[in-house]
């Protein structure tokens, strides 16, 4: 239980530095937002500003917890649902708490990841809207993807690896 704590915790923060971060940074933002750009950087897709902001909030909230709510209501379902290694020893009565425990606690993890994505996503359009004409750095989104995919590359093999683990 302290994992999870000290996880929502972080997540909070993280909640807590990108709404800051949105609050601070919108009035550096032009009135014609260019949220949408094609494969060499130069935008094809434009929202007002206070349109990009409450649908940035709002995707920057509900993303990150999308996958939390999934694993917390998972909890409720059948065992038959579930397509893990060794899924009757996961799911006996007696480890079954632990497991939806470990699946929440990991949630919380990608979490704070995604909260990290939005948050970097939201600094590339705030940098790709301060050029004349405004334009993204596909280097530099390129390596904010990279990184998260390799967030999520992690996730998934540290959970896969932990249902594989040997029967204590």
């Amino acid at each position: 239980m302290k994992t999870l704590s000290k996880q929502a915790f972080i997540l909070g923060l993280l909640y807590l530095c990108f709404f800051s971060y949105l609050l601070v940074s919108g009035s550096h933002l032009p009135d014609c937002v260019a949220t949408h750009f094609n494969g060499s950087g130069q935008p094809n897709g434009w929202m007002n500003r206070s349109t990009y902001l409450l649908f940035t909030a709002v995707f920057g909230f509900a993303f990150p917890l999308f996958l939390v709510a999934i694993c917390f209501i998972g909890r409720f379902l059948p065992g038959r649902y579930y397509n893990i290694p060794r899924r009757d020893y996961w799911l006996a009565p007696e480890r079954r708490s632990e497991t939806f425990s470990y699946l929440l606690s990991h949630s919380l993890c990608f979490a704070c990841l995604a909260v990290c994505f939005v948050i970097g996503i939201h600094f590339l359009i705030i940098q790709a809207n301060s050029l004349t004409p405004a334009h993204l750095s596909t280097p530099m989104i390129l390596g904010l993807v990279g990184c998260f995919l390799a967030g999520i590359v992690v996730w998934v093999v540290s959970m896969v690896r932990h249902f594989h683990s040997e029967i204590a």
